[in-house]
Parts: C-alpha cells; sequence; structure tokens
C-alpha cells in the first residue's frame, strides 16, 4: 500500500477513535488533500506560482511557517472540492473570497525568500488543514457569517481554519 494511503488511513482511524465520527468528514477531507497535493506540484506554472507567492505574503506574511503554509493549503484543498474552482488562477481571483485582491495588498507584494520556501513546502505536500476551505482573522470573527454557517477544525496564529458544515 502507498505510504500516503497509509498515512491517510491512520489518521482518519486516530480521529475516529478520539472525536468518534463527528470530526470524521474533516478527517477524510484532510486525507483526500494530502493525497492530492502532489499532483498539484506537478502542474503549477509560474504565472500561478507567483499568484501563490503573492497571496502567501499579503495574507500571511507576519505567520509563523505553519500559518503561512496553511493559507496555501486552504487554496489547494478549494481546488480538490467540486464546490469552488480548479486552478489556483480561479480560486485565488474568485470574487469576494480573498481580501488583497481587492483592498490592493495582493498587487503590492513583494514576497521573499522565506515565503517562496514556504509555498514550495506546501507544494511538496506539507499540509496541516484538516480539510479547510476557508480561513478568517480571529479578530472580529465572533458573530462572524463563518462563525455561523461553517465548522472551525483548526485556530493558528492570527486565523481560525473552517470547513463547510457537515464536512467538505
Amino acid at each position: 500500500m502507498n505510504m500516503m494511503i497509509k498515512k491517510a488511513v491512520v489518521m482518519i482511524c486516530v480521529m475516529m477513535f478520539l472525536f468518534g465520527t463527528r470530526y470524521l468528514n474533516v478527517a477524510a477531507s484532510y486525507a483526500y488533500i494530502d493525497l492530492t497535493n502532489e499532483d498539484v506540484a506537478h502542474e503549477v506554472t509560474a504565472y500561478e506560482r507567483d499568484i501563490l507567492y503573492r497571496i502567501a505574503w499579503a495574507e500571511a506574511r507576519g505567520e509563523d511557517d505553519k500559518g503561512v503554509i496553511l493559507v496555501i493549503n486552504v487554496i489547494f484543498n478549494r481546488m480538490a472540492n467540486p464546490q469552488f474552482p480548479d486552478t489556483i488562477q480561479e480560486v485565488v481571483f474568485a470574487p469576494r473570497q480573498f481580501s488583497p485582491i481587492t483592498n490592493g495588498a495582493f498587487a503590492r507584494a513583494e514576497p521573499c525568500e522565506r515565503i517562496k520556501y514556504l509555498v514550495q513546502r506546501a507544494l511538496d505536500g506539507a499540509d496541516y488543514s484538516y480539510g479547510a476551505t476557508f480561513f478568517r482573522m480571529r479578530q472580529g470573527s465572533a458573530g462572524s457569517w463563518h462563525e455561523r454557517a461553517l465548522d472551525r477544525v483548526l485556530t493558528h496564529g492570527t486565523h481560525h481554519f473552517y470547513v463547510a458544515r457537515g464536512g467538505r
């Protein structure tokens, strides 16, 4: 059995043991994304890589390494989810999805070598997201649409990460 598949199966079993079936969809989502990140890395163009660098810088430049990778994980998770577009460009530039697109931070982004390295780590399969397809700044999140309509799966740094209610 492929090592990635073994990892996914073990992770699903651990989640079920610890949390029962409540997080089964999250675990399955995470396992699916973990298996697909390798495919994403082989198809990324220089233009798409630049998009990833800029959005990572604009959304998470003040975060630790895991926080930057989590932002990229959300993009990959969306690409693998039939509810979202399936290209980096379409996910990042979808209307009202990433605030740096509309507030100009994306256009002004100056990605450093650290950001580029962390994007590459995500492309190589680093995934801490538990299948999250949304994230939001923690500040001001109380009562937000995210909190009302989604299931929070993770809090890291200054962000909360979410999946659609009931799974991916």
